[in-house]
């Protein structure tokens, strides 16, 4: 006859500790599917160069700034994402820029003055 071994018991702060990382796992899994989401719509919108990216690339920055806040991604995670798509989206300012001004010409400037000789002091 085999014995059976008795269940652990587990202590309340084991059961307590449990259930919070139950919440956190499901408010952090909200989140970064907010993240991702947001993401998607900024990418599609510079794409296909809408009008509302500014809006976009704000309400995705801001996402990012409180999911670090709130840990659940690295600062510099949120910093790296915020910069890469900040430069983009920069880059295509100065596409839409330079295609609809024409470059200015070059202006010729004046000569620089000759500094004046100090003269040495008298003792």
């Amino acid at each position: 006859m085999a014995t059976a071994k008795a269940p652990v018991k587990k202590s309340s702060s084991a059961i307590k500790r449990a259930l919070q990382g139950e919440k956190r796992h499901a408010r952090n899994t909200s989140v970064l599917s907010r993240l991702k989401t947001e993401e998607k719509k900024l990418r599609a919108a510079l794409a296909t160069g809408a009008d509302e990216v500014t809006a976009l690339y704000r309400n995705f920055t801001s996402a990012l700034d409180k999911a670090a806040k709130q840990g659940i991604i690295h600062k510099n995670a949120a910093s790296r994402k915020k910069s890469r798509l900040n430069s983009r989206l920069s880059s295509d300012k100065e596409k839409s820029v330079a295609v609809a001004k024409p470059k200015k010409t070059a202006v010729k400037k004046a000569a620089p003055k000759a500094k004046a000789k100090l003269k040495p002091r008298k003792k």
